[in-house]
Protein backbone atom coordinates (compact mmCIF):
# COMPACT_ATOMS: atom_id res chain seq x y z
CA UNK A 1 0.00 0.00 0.00
CA UNK A 2 2.93 2.18 -0.23
CA UNK A 3 4.48 4.44 -2.32
CA UNK A 4 7.45 2.72 -4.54
CA UNK A 5 10.50 4.51 -5.11
CA UNK A 6 9.26 4.95 -9.02
CA UNK A 7 6.18 6.92 -7.59
CA UNK A 8 7.58 9.35 -6.63
CA UNK A 9 8.13 10.74 -10.55
CA UNK A 10 4.38 9.81 -10.94
CA UNK A 11 2.90 12.19 -8.27
CA UNK A 12 5.51 14.88 -9.60
CA UNK A 13 8.62 15.43 -7.62
CA UNK A 14 11.35 17.20 -9.08
CA UNK A 15 14.10 15.52 -11.12
CA UNK A 16 16.97 16.46 -8.30
CA UNK A 17 20.62 15.36 -9.92
CA UNK A 18 20.70 11.74 -8.68
CA UNK A 19 17.71 11.90 -6.26
CA UNK A 20 14.93 8.39 -6.91
CA UNK A 21 12.75 10.62 -8.83
CA UNK A 22 15.29 10.76 -11.74
CA UNK A 23 16.81 7.45 -11.32
CA UNK A 24 15.37 3.66 -11.83
CA UNK A 25 15.14 2.48 -8.13
CA UNK A 26 18.00 1.08 -6.13
CA UNK A 27 18.13 -3.16 -5.96
CA UNK A 28 19.62 -3.01 -2.50
CA UNK A 29 20.15 -0.56 0.16
CA UNK A 30 23.10 0.85 1.82
CA UNK A 31 22.99 0.19 5.45
CA UNK A 32 25.95 1.87 7.61
CA UNK A 33 27.33 3.65 10.79
CA UNK A 34 28.67 7.13 11.16
CA UNK A 35 29.83 9.19 14.58
CA UNK A 36 29.50 13.00 13.30
CA UNK A 37 31.57 15.02 15.50
CA UNK A 38 30.64 18.33 17.44
CA UNK A 39 32.12 20.92 18.28
CA UNK A 40 31.58 20.08 22.03
CA UNK A 41 33.83 18.42 24.50
CA UNK A 42 31.07 18.21 27.02
CA UNK A 43 32.34 15.19 29.27
CA UNK A 44 35.98 16.86 29.19
CA UNK A 45 38.07 14.27 27.59
CA UNK A 46 39.70 16.34 25.32
CA UNK A 47 38.11 14.82 22.37
CA UNK A 48 35.14 16.36 20.58
CA UNK A 49 31.89 14.55 21.08
CA UNK A 50 30.50 12.10 18.82
CA UNK A 51 26.58 11.46 17.63
CA UNK A 52 25.95 7.83 16.11
CA UNK A 53 23.94 7.82 13.37
CA UNK A 54 22.26 4.71 11.67
CA UNK A 55 21.50 5.40 7.89
CA UNK A 56 19.34 3.30 5.63
CA UNK A 57 19.34 4.58 1.69
CA UNK A 58 19.16 4.01 -1.16
CA UNK A 59 22.79 2.35 -3.23
CA UNK A 60 23.48 4.35 -6.17
CA UNK A 61 21.25 7.67 -5.24
CA UNK A 62 21.19 10.94 -4.04
CA UNK A 63 18.46 11.30 -1.50
CA UNK A 64 17.04 13.39 1.00
CA UNK A 65 17.25 12.39 4.31
CA UNK A 66 14.72 11.90 7.46
CA UNK A 67 16.10 12.03 10.85
CA UNK A 68 14.52 10.14 13.46
CA UNK A 69 16.51 11.28 16.39
CA UNK A 70 15.84 10.17 20.10
CA UNK A 71 17.32 9.66 23.63
CA UNK A 72 15.84 6.65 24.14
CA UNK A 73 17.71 3.68 21.93
CA UNK A 74 19.85 2.73 25.39
CA UNK A 75 18.16 0.91 28.44
CA UNK A 76 17.45 3.87 31.14
CA UNK A 77 19.23 2.97 34.52
CA UNK A 78 16.48 3.68 37.96
CA UNK A 79 17.19 7.21 38.92
CA UNK A 80 16.46 8.78 42.33
CA UNK A 81 13.49 10.83 42.53
CA UNK A 82 13.05 13.73 44.68
CA UNK A 83 10.11 13.57 46.67
CA UNK A 84 7.66 15.75 46.24
CA UNK A 85 6.28 15.17 49.94
CA UNK A 86 7.12 17.64 51.68
CA UNK A 87 6.74 19.31 55.46
CA UNK A 88 6.40 22.63 53.72
CA UNK A 89 6.60 24.08 50.52
CA UNK A 90 10.54 24.97 49.83
CA UNK A 91 10.20 28.55 48.66
CA UNK A 92 8.63 28.90 52.10
CA UNK A 93 11.11 27.25 54.27
CA UNK A 94 14.48 26.99 52.01
CA UNK A 95 14.49 23.63 53.08
CA UNK A 96 15.66 20.03 50.81
CA UNK A 97 13.45 17.34 50.32
CA UNK A 98 14.50 13.64 50.22
CA UNK A 99 14.56 11.11 47.70
CA UNK A 100 13.26 7.94 46.83
CA UNK A 101 14.22 5.42 43.71
CA UNK A 102 11.95 4.96 40.83
CA UNK A 103 11.90 4.18 37.51
CA UNK A 104 11.43 6.71 34.81
CA UNK A 105 9.96 5.28 31.73
CA UNK A 106 8.71 7.99 29.12
CA UNK A 107 5.47 7.20 26.60
CA UNK A 108 7.71 8.69 23.79
CA UNK A 109 9.25 5.28 24.32
CA UNK A 110 5.70 3.27 22.70
CA UNK A 111 5.40 6.06 20.14
CA UNK A 112 9.23 5.02 19.23
CA UNK A 113 8.43 1.60 18.66
CA UNK A 114 5.01 2.91 16.51
CA UNK A 115 7.32 5.43 14.93
CA UNK A 116 9.39 2.40 13.21
CA UNK A 117 6.90 1.12 11.29
CA UNK A 118 7.52 4.28 9.19
CA UNK A 119 10.97 3.27 8.30
CA UNK A 120 10.18 0.72 5.79
CA UNK A 121 7.26 3.15 4.46
CA UNK A 122 10.12 6.24 4.18
CA UNK A 123 12.95 4.38 2.78
CA UNK A 124 10.05 2.99 -0.14
CA UNK A 125 9.31 6.38 -0.86
CA UNK A 126 13.08 7.44 -1.67
CA UNK A 127 14.04 8.64 1.30
CA UNK A 128 17.52 7.98 3.25
CA UNK A 129 16.19 7.00 6.87
CA UNK A 130 18.66 8.21 9.78
CA UNK A 131 18.31 6.91 13.52
CA UNK A 132 19.95 8.89 15.53
CA UNK A 133 21.43 8.78 19.35
CA UNK A 134 20.93 11.85 20.94
CA UNK A 135 24.14 13.32 22.88
CA UNK A 136 25.31 11.09 25.70
CA UNK A 137 22.85 8.29 24.96
CA UNK A 138 23.39 4.85 23.40
CA UNK A 139 26.55 4.68 20.91
CA UNK A 140 26.79 8.48 20.77
CA UNK A 141 29.35 10.40 23.61
CA UNK A 142 29.11 13.15 25.20
CA UNK A 143 26.72 14.46 27.83
CA UNK A 144 23.11 15.26 27.93
CA UNK A 145 21.82 18.05 29.20
CA UNK A 146 18.13 17.96 28.97
CA UNK A 147 17.50 20.28 26.21
CA UNK A 148 20.10 22.67 26.52
CA UNK A 149 22.92 24.09 24.17
CA UNK A 150 24.86 20.86 23.69
CA UNK A 151 22.48 18.84 22.75
CA UNK A 152 21.44 21.80 20.39
CA UNK A 153 24.76 22.12 19.28
CA UNK A 154 25.24 18.50 18.25
CA UNK A 155 21.71 18.73 16.84
CA UNK A 156 23.21 21.08 14.04
CA UNK A 157 26.09 19.17 14.20
CA UNK A 158 23.96 16.33 12.34
CA UNK A 159 22.25 18.92 9.48
CA UNK A 160 25.52 20.41 8.66
CA UNK A 161 27.46 17.02 7.76
CA UNK A 162 24.28 16.06 5.54
CA UNK A 163 24.68 18.86 3.76
CA UNK A 164 28.83 18.72 3.38
CA UNK A 165 30.33 20.33 6.41
CA UNK A 166 31.78 19.03 9.27
CA UNK A 167 33.27 15.40 9.99
CA UNK A 168 31.84 12.05 10.67
CA UNK A 169 33.74 8.74 10.91
CA UNK A 170 32.52 5.09 9.92
CA UNK A 171 33.08 2.32 12.38
CA UNK A 172 36.45 1.80 10.95
CA UNK A 173 37.58 5.65 12.39
CA UNK A 174 37.66 6.65 8.70
CA UNK A 175 36.12 9.93 7.91
CA UNK A 176 33.39 9.59 5.60
CA UNK A 177 31.07 12.31 3.64
CA UNK A 178 27.26 12.46 3.10
CA UNK A 179 28.00 12.46 -0.79
CA UNK A 180 24.74 10.90 -1.46
CA UNK A 181 23.13 13.51 -0.07
CA UNK A 182 21.21 16.21 -1.62
CA UNK A 183 21.42 18.49 1.06
CA UNK A 184 17.65 18.43 2.21
CA UNK A 185 16.59 16.97 5.29
CA UNK A 186 13.49 16.53 7.61
CA UNK A 187 13.14 15.57 11.21
CA UNK A 188 10.41 13.78 12.89
CA UNK A 189 9.57 12.70 16.13
CA UNK A 190 7.15 12.35 19.23
CA UNK A 191 7.91 13.53 22.43
CA UNK A 192 11.71 14.13 23.27
CA UNK A 193 12.42 12.61 20.16
CA UNK A 194 10.15 15.47 18.67
CA UNK A 195 11.46 18.19 20.72
CA UNK A 196 15.01 17.20 19.36
CA UNK A 197 13.99 18.62 15.81
CA UNK A 198 13.13 21.84 17.04
CA UNK A 199 15.98 22.16 19.06
CA UNK A 200 17.84 21.72 15.32
CA UNK A 201 15.45 24.19 13.70
CA UNK A 202 16.38 27.05 16.20
CA UNK A 203 19.46 27.24 14.86
CA UNK A 204 18.64 29.18 11.98
CA UNK A 205 19.17 28.47 7.90
CA UNK A 206 20.50 25.18 7.40
CA UNK A 207 19.74 22.14 5.13
CA UNK A 208 17.28 21.47 7.49
CA UNK A 209 13.90 22.09 5.48
CA UNK A 210 11.33 20.44 7.69
CA UNK A 211 10.24 19.07 11.23
CA UNK A 212 7.67 17.37 12.31
CA UNK A 213 7.01 17.66 16.12
CA UNK A 214 4.34 15.63 17.87
CA UNK A 215 3.77 15.96 21.39
CA UNK A 216 6.89 17.64 21.58
CA UNK A 217 8.38 19.96 24.56
CA UNK A 218 8.60 23.89 23.17
CA UNK A 219 9.66 24.75 26.55
CA UNK A 220 11.15 22.88 29.50
CA UNK A 221 10.17 25.39 31.54
CA UNK A 222 6.61 24.93 31.26
CA UNK A 223 7.31 20.81 31.19
CA UNK A 224 8.57 21.53 34.97
CA UNK A 225 7.14 24.51 36.45
CA UNK A 226 4.24 26.70 36.12
CA UNK A 227 3.91 30.54 37.07
CA UNK A 228 6.67 30.04 39.41
CA UNK A 229 5.56 26.60 40.72
CA UNK A 230 7.22 23.60 40.66
CA UNK A 231 5.33 21.64 38.75
CA UNK A 232 5.29 18.20 37.09
CA UNK A 233 5.01 16.24 33.47
CA UNK A 234 1.47 13.96 33.68
CA UNK A 235 2.36 10.61 35.43
CA UNK A 236 6.15 11.59 36.47
CA UNK A 237 5.86 13.21 39.87
CA UNK A 238 9.33 14.72 40.93
CA UNK A 239 11.02 14.98 37.67
CA UNK A 240 13.01 17.73 36.94
CA UNK A 241 15.98 18.15 34.71
CA UNK A 242 18.51 16.44 36.35
CA UNK A 243 16.20 12.92 36.50
CA UNK A 244 15.52 13.28 32.49
CA UNK A 245 19.27 13.66 32.02
CA UNK A 246 20.32 10.63 34.23
CA UNK A 247 17.67 8.43 32.58
CA UNK A 248 18.90 8.89 29.15
CA UNK A 249 22.44 8.94 30.09
CA UNK A 250 22.63 5.35 28.28
CA UNK A 251 26.23 6.10 26.94
CA UNK A 252 29.32 3.50 27.21
CA UNK A 253 31.47 4.97 30.71
CA UNK A 254 28.63 7.28 32.17
CA UNK A 255 30.60 8.44 34.72
CA UNK A 256 32.20 10.75 32.73
CA UNK A 257 28.92 12.72 33.12
CA UNK A 258 28.57 12.78 36.65
CA UNK A 259 29.81 16.85 37.25
CA UNK A 260 27.47 17.83 34.46
CA UNK A 261 24.50 15.49 36.18
CA UNK A 262 25.45 17.53 39.53
CA UNK A 263 25.24 20.84 37.36
CA UNK A 264 21.49 19.95 36.36
CA UNK A 265 21.15 19.29 39.81
CA UNK A 266 22.38 22.49 40.81
CA UNK A 267 21.08 25.21 38.29
CA UNK A 268 17.07 23.62 37.81
CA UNK A 269 16.31 25.17 41.67
CA UNK A 270 13.28 23.56 42.67
CA UNK A 271 13.00 26.07 45.53
CA UNK A 272 11.94 29.25 43.80
CA UNK A 273 10.55 27.72 40.57
CA UNK A 274 11.65 31.14 38.78
CA UNK A 275 11.96 31.44 35.31
CA UNK A 276 15.85 32.24 34.49
CA UNK A 277 18.32 31.85 32.18
CA UNK A 278 19.01 27.94 32.68
CA UNK A 279 15.31 27.90 31.45
CA UNK A 280 15.67 30.38 28.40
CA UNK A 281 18.21 28.44 27.39
CA UNK A 282 15.70 25.52 26.78
CA UNK A 283 12.53 27.73 25.94
CA UNK A 284 12.66 27.21 21.79
CA UNK A 285 9.00 29.41 21.72
CA UNK A 286 11.01 32.22 22.96
CA UNK A 287 13.61 31.46 19.84
CA UNK A 288 10.92 30.15 17.05
CA UNK A 289 11.77 33.46 14.99
CA UNK A 290 15.47 32.09 14.63
CA UNK A 291 13.15 29.14 12.35
CA UNK A 292 13.79 29.06 8.81
CA UNK A 293 12.46 25.68 8.48
CA UNK A 294 8.65 24.58 7.66
CA UNK A 295 6.92 23.13 11.10
CA UNK A 296 4.02 20.19 10.92
CA UNK A 297 2.90 20.72 14.69
CA UNK A 298 0.83 18.16 16.61
CA UNK A 299 -0.75 18.46 19.83
CA UNK A 300 -2.87 15.87 21.99
CA UNK A 301 -5.77 17.82 23.69
CA UNK A 302 -6.03 15.53 26.06
CA UNK A 303 -1.69 15.41 27.03
CA UNK A 304 -1.04 16.26 30.42
CA UNK A 305 2.44 14.84 29.65
CA UNK A 306 3.58 17.45 27.21
CA UNK A 307 0.49 20.05 27.90
CA UNK A 308 -1.30 21.45 25.33
CA UNK A 309 0.18 24.66 25.98
CA UNK A 310 3.64 23.80 24.84
CA UNK A 311 2.04 22.56 21.42
CA UNK A 312 -0.49 25.65 21.22
CA UNK A 313 2.76 28.27 22.12
CA UNK A 314 4.54 26.75 19.65
CA UNK A 315 1.94 26.94 16.53
CA UNK A 316 1.61 30.67 17.57
CA UNK A 317 4.72 32.09 17.69
CA UNK A 318 5.65 30.14 14.53
CA UNK A 319 2.82 32.29 12.96
CA UNK A 320 4.25 35.61 14.22
CA UNK A 321 7.46 34.55 12.97
CA UNK A 322 5.98 34.38 9.70
CA UNK A 323 7.24 30.40 9.35
CA UNK A 324 4.87 28.23 7.01
CA UNK A 325 3.42 25.88 9.35
CA UNK A 326 0.54 23.08 10.05
CA UNK A 327 -1.19 22.50 12.90
CA UNK A 328 -3.07 18.98 13.88
CA UNK A 329 -5.08 18.49 17.01
CA UNK A 330 -6.27 14.98 17.94
CA UNK A 331 -8.46 14.05 20.53
CA UNK A 332 -5.89 12.13 22.90
CA UNK A 333 -3.22 11.69 25.33
CA UNK A 334 0.39 11.81 24.87
CA UNK A 335 1.56 9.80 21.68
CA UNK A 336 0.49 11.00 18.03
CA UNK A 337 -2.84 10.90 15.72
CA UNK A 338 -4.40 7.72 15.03
CA UNK A 339 -5.58 8.58 11.52
CA UNK A 340 -4.13 7.50 8.24
CA UNK A 341 -5.28 11.22 7.21
CA UNK A 342 -2.58 12.46 9.47
CA UNK A 343 0.10 9.85 8.19
CA UNK A 344 -1.17 11.11 4.02
CA UNK A 345 -0.98 14.48 5.66
CA UNK A 346 2.88 13.99 6.96
CA UNK A 347 4.07 11.72 3.85
CA UNK A 348 2.67 15.06 1.67
CA UNK A 349 4.25 17.49 3.83
CA UNK A 350 7.27 16.27 3.91
CA UNK A 351 7.48 15.28 0.00
CA UNK A 352 6.49 18.96 -0.43
CA UNK A 353 9.66 20.34 1.45
CA UNK A 354 12.20 17.88 0.63
CA UNK A 355 11.34 17.28 -3.32
CA UNK A 356 9.15 19.96 -3.75
CA UNK A 357 6.52 18.03 -4.65
CA UNK A 358 3.15 20.30 -5.84
CA UNK A 359 0.91 17.95 -3.77
CA UNK A 360 -1.49 20.96 -2.51
CA UNK A 361 -0.55 20.58 0.79
CA UNK A 362 0.56 24.20 1.30
CA UNK A 363 -2.50 25.30 -0.42
CA UNK A 364 -4.91 23.39 2.17
CA UNK A 365 -6.60 24.59 5.79
CA UNK A 366 -3.48 24.85 8.18
CA UNK A 367 -5.60 23.29 11.37
CA UNK A 368 -6.90 20.18 11.41
CA UNK A 369 -8.77 18.77 14.27
CA UNK A 370 -9.43 15.00 14.66
CA UNK A 371 -11.56 13.55 17.28
CA UNK A 372 -10.74 10.43 19.12
CA UNK A 373 -12.13 8.02 17.15
CA UNK A 374 -9.28 8.86 14.27
CA UNK A 375 -11.95 10.86 12.34
CA UNK A 376 -11.14 14.25 10.65
CA UNK A 377 -13.70 16.57 12.36
CA UNK A 378 -12.84 19.73 11.53
CA UNK A 379 -10.32 21.78 8.91
CA UNK A 380 -10.16 25.55 9.94
CA UNK A 381 -8.07 28.15 9.32
CA UNK A 382 -6.65 29.27 12.61
CA UNK A 383 -6.58 27.83 16.27
CA UNK A 384 -8.83 29.12 18.55
CA UNK A 385 -11.23 28.77 16.04
CA UNK A 386 -12.81 31.60 14.13
CA UNK A 387 -15.48 32.68 16.25
CA UNK A 388 -13.88 32.44 19.31
CA UNK A 389 -13.84 35.52 21.78
CA UNK A 390 -12.85 36.07 25.22
CA UNK A 391 -16.05 36.01 27.88
CA UNK A 392 -15.59 37.35 31.25
CA UNK A 393 -18.02 36.13 33.80
CA UNK A 394 -17.77 36.83 37.66
CA UNK A 395 -17.66 33.97 39.94
CA UNK A 396 -20.28 35.36 41.86
CA UNK A 397 -22.41 38.43 42.33
CA UNK A 398 -23.50 40.60 44.82
CA UNK A 399 -21.94 42.17 47.99
CA UNK A 400 -17.93 41.16 48.32
CA UNK A 401 -17.82 38.57 50.30
CA UNK A 402 -14.91 36.18 51.75
CA UNK A 403 -14.71 32.29 51.45
CA UNK A 404 -12.13 29.88 52.87
CA UNK A 405 -10.87 26.47 52.60
CA UNK A 406 -7.73 24.46 53.37
CA UNK A 407 -5.30 22.76 51.97
CA UNK A 408 -5.76 19.04 51.88
CA UNK A 409 -4.55 17.69 48.68
CA UNK A 410 -1.68 15.91 49.90
CA UNK A 411 -3.53 12.55 49.78
CA UNK A 412 -6.62 13.46 47.71
CA UNK A 413 -6.39 14.26 43.80
CA UNK A 414 -8.24 16.91 42.63
CA UNK A 415 -11.30 15.46 41.61
CA UNK A 416 -12.02 14.00 44.92
CA UNK A 417 -11.58 17.01 46.40
CA UNK A 418 -14.17 18.63 44.14
CA UNK A 419 -16.28 15.84 44.76
CA UNK A 420 -15.61 15.75 48.50
CA UNK A 421 -15.78 18.37 51.41
CA UNK A 422 -16.16 21.82 50.76
CA UNK A 423 -14.02 22.78 53.54
CA UNK A 424 -11.04 21.53 51.15
CA UNK A 425 -11.93 23.34 48.20
CA UNK A 426 -14.47 25.70 46.24
CA UNK A 427 -16.51 25.52 43.91
CA UNK A 428 -18.56 27.89 41.74
CA UNK A 429 -20.60 26.80 39.02
CA UNK A 430 -22.54 29.41 36.15
CA UNK A 431 -25.73 29.04 35.66
CA UNK A 432 -27.12 26.20 33.80
CA UNK A 433 -26.96 26.52 30.14
CA UNK A 434 -29.77 26.34 27.87
CA UNK A 435 -27.77 25.80 24.82
CA UNK A 436 -24.11 23.77 23.73
CA UNK A 437 -21.20 26.17 24.50
CA UNK A 438 -18.08 25.78 22.39
CA UNK A 439 -14.58 26.47 24.48
CA UNK A 440 -12.18 27.63 22.35
CA UNK A 441 -8.04 28.79 23.51
CA UNK A 442 -6.79 29.31 26.42
CA UNK A 443 -9.05 30.06 29.67
CA UNK A 444 -7.71 32.33 32.54
CA UNK A 445 -8.35 32.64 35.96
CA UNK A 446 -8.25 35.72 38.10
CA UNK A 447 -8.73 35.44 42.45
CA UNK A 448 -8.91 38.18 44.61
CA UNK A 449 -7.34 35.64 47.03
CA UNK A 450 -5.67 35.76 50.25
CA UNK A 451 -2.64 33.15 51.87
CA UNK A 452 -4.16 33.76 55.53
CA UNK A 453 -1.72 31.41 57.46
CA UNK A 454 1.61 31.06 55.50
CA UNK A 455 3.93 32.79 53.08
CA UNK A 456 3.95 30.76 50.58
CA UNK A 457 1.19 28.23 48.60
CA UNK A 458 0.23 26.15 45.85
CA UNK A 459 -2.68 27.68 43.88
CA UNK A 460 -4.88 26.01 41.46
CA UNK A 461 -7.30 26.51 39.36
CA UNK A 462 -9.67 23.46 37.36
CA UNK A 463 -12.08 24.46 35.04
CA UNK A 464 -15.04 21.77 35.23
CA UNK A 465 -18.22 20.40 33.35
CA UNK A 466 -20.52 19.89 35.62
CA UNK A 467 -23.74 17.60 34.07
CA UNK A 468 -27.36 17.08 35.13
CA UNK A 469 -28.60 14.78 37.57
CA UNK A 470 -25.43 14.17 40.05
CA UNK A 471 -23.22 12.92 37.00
CA UNK A 472 -19.66 13.01 37.87
CA UNK A 473 -18.22 16.54 36.96
CA UNK A 474 -15.20 16.31 34.01
CA UNK A 475 -12.07 18.36 34.74
CA UNK A 476 -11.79 20.22 31.41
CA UNK A 477 -8.33 21.86 32.34
CA UNK A 478 -6.40 23.18 34.75
CA UNK A 479 -3.78 25.81 36.19
CA UNK A 480 -1.23 26.35 38.27
CA UNK A 481 0.44 29.28 39.92
CA UNK A 482 2.57 30.47 42.70
CA UNK A 483 1.30 33.70 44.60
CA UNK A 484 4.97 34.51 45.46
CA UNK A 485 5.32 34.94 41.21
CA UNK A 486 2.10 37.19 41.15
CA UNK A 487 4.35 40.23 39.41
CA UNK A 488 6.11 37.76 37.35
CA UNK A 489 7.23 34.57 36.35
CA UNK A 490 11.28 35.31 37.36
CA UNK A 491 10.66 37.03 40.37
CA UNK A 492 9.39 35.62 43.76
CA UNK A 493 7.99 37.76 46.15
CA UNK A 494 7.14 36.34 49.90
CA UNK A 495 3.17 36.61 50.41
CA UNK A 496 1.86 38.47 53.81
CA UNK A 497 -0.35 36.57 55.61
CA UNK A 498 -3.86 37.53 55.24
CA UNK A 499 -3.27 39.89 52.57
CA UNK A 500 -5.40 39.69 49.82
CA UNK A 501 -4.15 39.83 46.16
CA UNK A 502 -5.21 39.75 42.43
CA UNK A 503 -3.59 37.62 40.93
CA UNK A 504 -4.56 36.21 37.69
CA UNK A 505 -2.92 33.09 35.89
CA UNK A 506 -3.76 30.76 32.13
CA UNK A 507 -5.12 27.22 32.46
CA UNK A 508 -4.11 24.83 29.43
CA UNK A 509 -5.16 25.46 26.13
CA UNK A 510 -7.90 23.46 25.20
CA UNK A 511 -11.37 22.28 22.81
CA UNK A 512 -14.55 21.47 25.00
CA UNK A 513 -18.04 21.88 24.41
CA UNK A 514 -20.21 22.24 27.05
CA UNK A 515 -23.62 20.53 26.61
CA UNK A 516 -27.07 22.39 26.99
CA UNK A 517 -28.63 21.30 30.62
CA UNK A 518 -24.55 21.29 32.06
CA UNK A 519 -22.65 23.64 34.36
CA UNK A 520 -19.50 25.84 33.75
CA UNK A 521 -17.51 25.60 36.99
CA UNK A 522 -14.57 26.83 38.29
CA UNK A 523 -12.69 24.59 41.54
CA UNK A 524 -10.18 26.40 43.35
CA UNK A 525 -7.72 24.20 45.71
CA UNK A 526 -4.36 24.46 46.47
CA UNK A 527 -2.23 21.37 46.34
CA UNK A 528 -3.00 19.41 43.13
CA UNK A 529 -1.80 15.90 44.13
CA UNK A 530 -0.84 14.67 40.47
CA UNK A 531 1.28 18.15 39.80
CA UNK A 532 2.48 20.14 42.51
CA UNK A 533 4.86 19.47 45.18
CA UNK A 534 2.60 17.84 48.50
CA UNK A 535 2.88 19.99 51.47
CA UNK A 536 1.51 18.90 54.71
CA UNK A 537 -2.55 20.07 54.81
CA UNK A 538 -3.57 23.22 56.87
CA UNK A 539 -2.50 26.12 54.55
CA UNK A 540 -6.11 28.02 54.94
CA UNK A 541 -6.82 30.19 51.42
CA UNK A 542 -9.90 33.14 51.18
CA UNK A 543 -11.24 34.05 48.06
CA UNK A 544 -13.58 36.68 47.19
CA UNK A 545 -15.42 35.44 44.83
CA UNK A 546 -16.93 38.92 43.70
CA UNK A 547 -13.59 40.41 43.04
CA UNK A 548 -13.07 36.95 41.23
CA UNK A 549 -13.26 35.84 37.25
CA UNK A 550 -13.05 33.23 35.11
CA UNK A 551 -12.04 34.42 31.06
CA UNK A 552 -13.41 31.84 28.45
CA UNK A 553 -12.73 31.78 25.07
CA UNK A 554 -16.09 30.75 23.39
CA UNK A 555 -17.14 30.50 20.17
CA UNK A 556 -19.92 32.68 19.33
Amino acid sequence: MWASVLTLAVIGLPALPGSPAAAAPAAENVVEDVWVETPLDSDGDGVRDRVHLNITRPAGARVGSIVFPTPYAGSGPDVPYPSVDVDRLPQETKTAVGARSARLADAALSAQRRQQGAWKHYAERGYAMIAMDSLGTNLSTGCPDTGGNDETAAMRAVVDWLDGKGRAFDTAGKTVAASWSVRRVAMYGVSYNGTLPIMAAITGRSALKTIIPISAVTSWYDYYRANGLVVAPGGWQGEDLDVMAKYILTRANPEVCASAMDELTRIQDRVTGDYSRVWAERDYTARAGNIRASVFVSQGLRDWNVKTQQGIQFWQALGRAGVDRKLWLYEGGHGSPSSQEFNDAVDRWIDHYIYGADNGIDREAPVTLEDGDGNVIERTTSWPVPGSRKTVVPLATGPARTDTFTDNGRTRTAEELIAGDPADRLVYRLPVLTRDVRLSGTPYVKLKVSVDNRTAANLTALLVDFGPGGAEPVVVTRGWTDPQNRVSRSWSQPVAPGKAYGIRWNMQPQEHVFRAGHQIGVAVISTDYDYTLRPLPGTRLSVDPTASSIELPLVR
